[in-house]
C-alpha cells in the first residue's frame, strides 16, 4: 500500500533525475529556459503541494521548524530578493517568467527536503544521507544513460572529454561525482564484512573518478583530491580550521598560482590532466580576470557594496566588459563570475555573503557533531567540505545549480526540532543511537 510517506519520499527521489532533465530542456528551442527550470522544479513542487492538501484534509497544523529554517529562509528569500532586483534594474538575462522560473528552483528544493523530514521524522532508522546519495545515484544514472545514447550538455561540451547532458555544464559532473566520491569514502569500510558491499562502492568510486578525470575539470579534482587526503588522514577533524582556511580559498590559490602549476606539472599530475598550461593553471584558464574586477568594484566603487546590485549584478556594474573581448563573448550579460561567493558579493552584497557563511559555518558545526558521533548523518561531513571550499572557485554554490541544492539539502534535517523527531535514528553501522 502507498503510504502518503511513501509518495513524498518517491517524489523526492525522482527530483533530481527530473531536475537533470530539465537542465537540458532548458537549451531546448522547443521547451525554452523558463519552462525547462519550471519543470527542473515539478517533483518539488508536487511535495510542497501534497503537503499543504494534507494540512488541509487533516486540519491539524504544527509547527516541526527550528531555528536554522528560518536562517535557510533568510539565505533563499536574500537570493530571491536580489532577482527582483535585477528585474528592476532590468537584467537582459531576466524577464517575468524565467525570474520566477529561478525563484522557484532556488525555494521549493529546500521545502521539499523539509517536508520530507516531517513526513519521516517518527521512522525508526531513518537515513537522510543514504536517502540523498540514493537521490544523487540516479541523477549520475540517467546521465550515464544518457551519454550511453549519444546526447551531449547542451550549455557546453568538449571533444573528446565526458559530457554529462543533465547538468548545468560539464563542470556540474565533476562537481557532482567529487561530492558523491567524498561521501562514498566514509561508506566503504568493514571489507572484511561486507566485501560485496565494498566492492561494489569501490567499482562505483573508481568509476566516477574516471569521468572526474574526463571532465578534466582542474579546479574541481585539485579540490577534490585534497579533500579526498584529509578525510584519509583524519585531518577533517579540525573543523574550526578548515572554515576559517576555507575563508581564503581563493586568495590562496591566486597567490600560490604558480607553485600549483609546478605542482600539476610532476608526472604523477600530468597523467591524469591533459591541460597543464602555464597560462591556464596560474590565471585558472583567465578566471583571475574575473576575480580581480570584482576586487577592483569592491575597493573602488563600491556601490551596492552593502545589499547587491541585483541577480546579474555584474552586468549593471559593467565589470566584465574586458574580459568578455579577451573570451570573444558576445555580451558581458552572458558572464558569470566563476565564483559563487563573488556572485552572492555583487548580486546580493555583504549581507548575502555573511548570511551565506553563517550558513556554511551552522552545516559544518552540525555535520561534524554527527561525524564526531559516527551517526547515518557522518557521511554528509565529506561532501560539505567540498562545497565549502569549492563554492569560492566555481559557480557551483550559487542559485539554481547543483551546489546551492545540496548545502540546503544538507540543511534540511538539522532545520527540524530535536524535540519533534520521535523515531529512532542509527550510527553509521546501522545500530540505533542511545
Amino acid at each position: 500500500m502507498l503510504s502518503k510517506r511513501k509518495l513524498v519520499n518517491a517524489l523526492f527521489v525522482a527530483g533530481f533525475p527530473v531536475y537533470g532533465i530539465g537542465t537540458y530542456l532548458m537549451f531546448d528551442p522547443a521547451m525554452g529556459w523558463s519552462l525547462g527550470l519550471l519543470f527542473a522544479s515539478s517533483p518539488f513542487t508536487a511535495i510542497i503541494l501534497f503537503h499543504l492538501v494534507d494540512l488541509l484534509y487533516r486540519r491539524r497544523f504544527a509547527v516541526h521548524v527550528g531555528p536554522l529554517f528560518w536562517l535557510c529562509c533568510a539565505v533563499i528569500l536574500s537570493f530571491d530578493a536580489s532577482v527582483l532586483m535585477g528585474l528592476h534594474y532590468r537584467s537582459p538575462v531576466l524577464i517575468p517568467a524565467n525570474a520566477v522560473a529561478i525563484i522557484l528552483q532556488c525555494t521549493v528544493p529546500y521545502l521539499a527536503a523539509v517536508i520530507v523530514q516531517v513526513y519521516n521524522r517518527d521512522v525508526d532508522g531513518f537515513d537522510w544521507s543514504s536517502m540523498l546519495m540514493k537521490c544523487l545515484f540516479a541523477l549520475i544514472g540517467i546521465n550515464l544513460l544518457g551519454m550511453g545514447a549519444g546526447l551531449h550538455n547542451k550549455l557546453h561540451s568538449f571533444e573528446g572529454r565526458a559530457s554529462f547532458p543533465f547538468v548545468l555544464g560539464i563542470y556540474e559532473a565533476a562537481h557532482l561525482l567529487a561530492f558523491v566520491n567524498l561521501v562514498l569514502l566514509f561508506y566503504m569500510r568493514d571489507v572484511a564484512r561486507r566485501p560485496v558491499r565494498f566492492a561494489l562502492m569501490l567499482a562505483f568510486y573508481l568509476l566516477n573518478l574516471a569521468i572526474i578525470m574526463s571532465v578534466n575539470s582542474r579546479l574541481s579534482f585539485m579540490v577534490f583530491f585534497v579533500m579526498t587526503v584529509l578525510v584519509l588522514v583524519r585531518a577533517v577533524r579540525a573543523v574550526r580550521g578548515l572554515y576559517w582556511t576555507s575563508l581564503f580559498t581563493m586568495p590562496i590559490m591566486v597567490s600560490f598560482a604558480l607553485l600549483i602549476y609546478e605542482v600539476l606539472s610532476l608526472p604523477f599530475f600530468t597523467a591524469l590532466l591533459s591541460r597543464v598550461d602555464k597560462k591556464d593553471v596560474t590565471t585558472y584558464n583567465g578566471r583571475t580576470y574575473i576575480w580581480e574586477s570584482a576586487w577592483d568594484w569592491a575597493t573602488t566603487d563600491g556601490r551596492g557594496l552593502l545589499l547587491g546590485n541585483g541577480y546579474n549584478g555584474q552586468y549593471r556594474l559593467h565589470l566584465l566588459e574586458y574580459v568578455a573581448k579577451l573570451w570573444g563573448a558576445d555580451a558581458s550579460y552572458n558572464l558569470h563570475m566563476h565564483s559563487a561567493f563573488l556572485e552572492f558579493f555583487v548580486n546580493q552584497g555583504i549581507v548575502g555573503v555573511l548570511l551565506m557563511y553563517w550558513l556554511y559555518w551552522q552545516a559544518m558545526k552540525h555535520c561534524y557533531d554527527h561525524y564526531r558521533r559516527n551517526t547515518a548523518m557522518a557521511p554528509l561531513y565529506g561532501g560539505l567540505l567540498y562545497l565549502l571550499f569549492v563554492w569560492q572557485i566555481d559557480i557551483t554554490g550559487y542559485g539554481y545549480y547543483l551546489g546551492f541544492m545540496l548545502l540546503l539539502m544538507i540543511m534540511a534535517p538539522f532545520s527540524i526540532k530535536a524535540s519533534a523527531i520521535t523515531g529512532k535514528r542509527t550510527d553509521l553501522d546501522g545500530r540505533y543511537l542511545s
